[in-house]
């Protein structure tokens, strides 16, 4: 596979990875031209010449991955130069380091009115999303055109735990009547973000009662209830706009998220 096709599959399949590129070298180096795929975790894919400038280059990138910035480096290759590396090539080359984030992916627990404004909104801001329900009435594809994922199951805790929930999982709980079987469930993993459109009087209910069967206050304080940012919404597509300002606020961010606290 090429290069640039792994770029693509990567961007499909909405990882974060960090794609350097020489973009310009003078005298001796190592290569002139050439290209690198760093993931996270600091693997590699393709090369940009190898050797101590590479090993540069892929902790420039991990650290660009980190905080979620684009940049260009420059490396003498030079160790008698001032600022130059323990190399004796003694040219010059320039990187562009691009990071691909990966998007917010949204998880709507929940198949009603808000849940169809949301995805609306979503396929606006080209967010994937999937829809997690128990009525298989309400999770279909005429419903949902362009959900990437619709699970159907009576038991909507298996439904929500077959929605594979992860850190780039921004989760809204707008069910008929069970938020708190998808909440506990959703509690099990490390997703981004956890909201609940509730009262304020029935978000503290669910909490209390979940706090009682011996949920940490630590593990309730990620949950974010009343959910949106405060537009004084009042009809459906309102209340999904706030919804979705909130995550994509949330999702800016470059250090780690802080979810609210419940109002209490």
């Amino acid at each position: 596979m090429l290069l640039m096709e792994k770029v693509a599959m990567l961007t499909r399949q909405n990882e974060t990875f960090a794609l350097a590129m020489i973009i310009e070298s003078r005298g001796s180096t190592p290569s002139h031209v050439g290209k690198m795929i760093v993931h996270p975790d600091g693997t590699i894919e393709g090369t940009v010449g190898g050797g101590l400038v590479e090993y540069f280059v892929i902790d420039e990138c991990v650290q660009a991955i980190q905080k979620g910035k684009s940049k260009i480096v420059e490396y003498k290759l030079n160790k008698h130069a001032k600022d130059g590396i323990q190399m004796n090539c003694g040219g010059t080359v320039r990187v562009f380091i691009e990071v691909y984030k990966s998007r917010p992916e949204l998880v709507l627990a929940g198949a009603g009115h808000v849940a169809i404004a949301l995805s609306k909104l979503a396929d606006f801001l080209e967010i994937p999303y999937r829809v997690v329900d128990d009525r298989e009435g309400y999770c279909t594809k005429e419903r949902f055109p362009n959900a990437t994922r619709l699970i159907v199951d009576e038991d909507i805790g298996k439904a929500t735990l077959a929605a594979n929930l992860n850190e780039k999982s921004y989760l809204v709980i707008v069910t008929k009547d069970q938020d708190e079987i998808v909440l506990k469930t959703a509690l099990q993993f490390p997703c981004s973000y956890i909201g609940m459109l509730a009262s304020k009087r029935k978000a503290i209910q669910i909490l209390q009662k979940l706090k009682d069967e011996g949920f940490s206050e630590e593990l309730l304080e990620r949950v974010s209830s009343p959910i949106g940012v405060d537009i004084n919404s009042e009809t459906t597509q309102e209340i999904a706009i706030s919804i979705i300002g909130e995550i994509i606020k949330l999702s800016k961010e470059t250090s780690p998220i802080k979810v609210k606290q419940l109002n209490r």
